[in-house]
Order: C-alpha cells, then sequence, then structure tokens
C-alpha cells in the first residue's frame, strides 16, 4: 500500500500547514482586538508546521531535534490550541492536567527515541496524547458553551471529533501492525493513510475556524443592530434618517411620528424639501453643507412644520453615517416649543413686574 512516499506526503503537508499559517494569522489580525485567543492559534499552526519540517530532516540533524523536538511541538501546540479555544469562548479552564501530559512525554518519548528507539511506541504516545487534548477541545466546542453558542462553535467540535476518532484508529493500527519498521519514513501503508488523515483533518480546523469567526462577527453584528433599532424606534425624541444627497426620509421612529403628525406610509420615501419639514430651507442647506464636510451637528435650534402646518422649535442634532457607501443624517430632533413658550412668558413677566416698579419709584 505504499502507494504515497511518507516523504512526499510530509512535504504536501509542511505547504499546507504554511497556508493554514497564513489563514489564522489573517484571522488574529482582523479580529485580534475583538476575540481572545486567536493568537494561540496561530502558535499551533506554527508549532505544527515547525515539527513536520524537523521530522522531514530526519537523518541530515540529530535525532533529539527531529524526533523529540519535533514531537513535542506537536503536542505543544495542540495544548496552545486548546488554550485558545477557550479564551475565544470566554471559559477558564485548568490547564495544569495538560502541563502534567507534557511534562511525562517528553521524557517517556525522549527514552524511546534515543535510547531504546522504538517508532511504535513513540506513535502510540503520540496519538494517546492528542486524542486525549482533542477530547477537551471536542468536549468545549460541542457541550462546554452556552447552548446559544454551540451553533457558532459546533463544526470547529466535529472537525475535533475527528482528530480523536483517527487517534483511536491508529492506537490498535500501531499495536497490532505487522510491519514492525524502526524509521517513520519506512511506516506501512495504513499508517501513511493515517498521517494524511490528520492534514486533512488539520486543513478543515483552518477552515471551521474562520467559519467560527465569521458566526461570531453575525452573531455580534445581529445583537448590535438589535440594540440599536430597539433604541431607534423606542427612543421619545424624533430621529430620522436621511439621506444625504436630497434629503430622502429612509426610516424614522415613534418620536417623529407623534411630533409630527405624519404617518410611516406618508413620509418615507419622500423628500424632505417636498413635505416642507424646515421652516427655513437655508438652515437645511447649511446643515447638509456642514455634514457633507463630515461636521456633526449638537443641539441647534431651528423651527420645524408639522403636517396641519403648525411650526415648532426644536433643538436639532445629527451625524454623517455610511449606508451602502451612501452618505446618508442620522438625525434628532427634540421639541422645545413648550419650553420656549415658558421661558417668552417668564420674560414678560420679568418685564412687567420691571417695569412696574419703576413706576413704584416714580
Amino acid at each position: 500500500m505504499h502507494f504515497l512516499d511518507v516523504k512526499t506526503v510530509f512535504f504536501i503537508n509542511v505547504i499546507t500547514d504554511c497556508l493554514g499559517i497564513l489563514v489564522v494569522t489573517l484571522l488574529w489580525i482582523n479580529n485580534r482586538n475583538r476575540f481572545r485567543g486567536t493568537s494561540f492559534w496561530v502558535a499551533d499552526f506554527v508549532c505544527q508546521t515547525v515539527a513536520l519540517f524537523l521530522m522531514m530532516l530526519r537523518g541530515m540533524i540529530p535525532d533529539w531535534a527531529s524526533m523529540v523536538l519535533a514531537s513535542t511541538l506537536v503536542v505543544s501546540g495542540a495544548i496552545l490550541g486548546y488554550m485558545g479555544l477557550e479564551r475565544f469562548v470566554g471559559r477558564k479552564v485548568r490547564q495544569a492536567p495538560n502541563y502534567l501530559l507534557l511534562a511525562a512525554f517528553i521524557p517517556v518519548f525522549g527514552y524511546f527515541a534515543l535510547f531504546q528507539p522504538n517508532l511504535a511506541a513513540r506513535s502510540f504516545l503520540i496519538s494517546l496524547s492528542l486524542f486525549i487534548i482533542c477530547a477537551q477541545c471536542a468536549w468545549l466546542m460541542l457541550r462546554g458553551v452556552s447552548p446559544a453558542m454551540r451553533k457558532t462553535t459546533r463544526a470547529t467540535g466535529v472537525v475535533f471529533a475527528g482528530f480523536c476518532l483517527v487517534s483511536l484508529v491508529r492506537i490498535p493500527v500501531i499495536m497490532f501492525s505487522l510491519n514492525r519498521a524502526s524509521n517513520l519514513f519506512k511506516s506501512s501503508g495504513y499508517d501513511t493513510l493515517l498521517i494524511v488523515a490528520y492534514q486533512l483533518l488539520l486543513i478543515a480546523l483552518s477552515y471551521s475556524l474562520t467559519l467560527m469567526i465569521n458566526k461570531r462577527l453575525l452573531l455580534e453584528i445581529q445583537t448590535q443592530e438589535d440594540k440599536y433599532s430597539k433604541a431607534f424606534r423606542s427612543s421619545p425624541y424624533a430621529i430620522t434618517l436621511t439621506r444625504l444627497s436630497d434629503g430622502l426620509i429612509l426610516e424614522v421612529n415613534e418620536g417623529f411620528i407623534k411630533m409630527s403628525g405624519y404617518q410611516p406610509e406618508e413620509i418615507i420615501g419622500k423628500n424632505t424639501i417636498d413635505l416642507h419639514l424646515w421652516d427655513n430651507q437655508e438652515e437645511r442647506s447649511d446643515i447638509t453643507n456642514q455634514l457633507a464636510r463630515n461636521k456633526a451637528v449638537r443641539e441647534k435650534e431651528y423651527r420645524f412644520r408639522k403636517k396641519s402646518g403648525e411650526t415648532i422649535t426644536a433643538l436639532f442634532s445629527a451625524e454623517t453615517i455610511m449606508l451602502d457607501n451612501t452618505p446618508c443624517a442620522l438625525s434628532v430632533v427634540m421639541d422645545i416649543s413648550e419650553r420656549k413658550c415658558a421661558e417668552q412668558e417668564r420674560e414678560r413677566l420679568l418685564a412687567e413686574l420691571a417695569s412696574a416698579l419703576s413706576q413704584v419709584k416714580k
């Protein structure tokens, strides 16, 4: 069954691992300020790639490097990947058992590599260690997160379950193999197939991590949209979303409907100029120019016209936002007509009082 040379398989694996490093590095660069743990994924893929490269150099570099160091990197990378996953989902998992596993793995593996060479024992140790770590990863992704997050982490959990399955299959293959080769590059065809299976799963892992990040981003976007949509609609102030170029009304909230007297179907899709919402169109042009220069407007006093023709005094604030690469204005209008009337009445009374006092003095 030696249809593939093991060295060729390792060379292909190094190439695909380098692509995996590129994928997870891009994930880390784009999301390092948003999600924790992505740097550990990069470290994991780097460890796996360096380990494969060292294994390929067997016979050209010391055995402690091509075997002991390389295998230690494989197990260490898996632990780092697990640490990245638990940080990504926001769970604090004790890593002491995994550290003890690594501490025991190194001397035992070194014994079967340098003092009592035994390929079957070394392969058994790697398979068992990877099974223990990948089982933890699979459980974390499939059961260790909240039910709401499982849709996001399920694909990654399935990939780690695949790692566990391959490791379990590899253990009896190692134990009962008739070909007791002492050199990895003279392994049986079954072992070569399992190495290929590991690599295919590593490729699937890079894809599932990308998918998990994208799902998490979509979930956050949906959460933000829901939060701002509720704030938009429940605000007691009048809020409008208009296209900056022509004043086309894209959305209004309940506060605007109550203040203006218009129904949504009467105003959405219409132009603020045609509806004569501004009492002074020159003020609207001035506001549009300010927003076009990315200058926010904060609590400026203007007069607006309601559907009934009545004019009101309001404080107007606005920001420029981009929707589908189109500049739009998000505006907030607070009716202060009653307050203005009260201020004017107070000023009138104060003036009358001052006039009365001056008459008394005379």
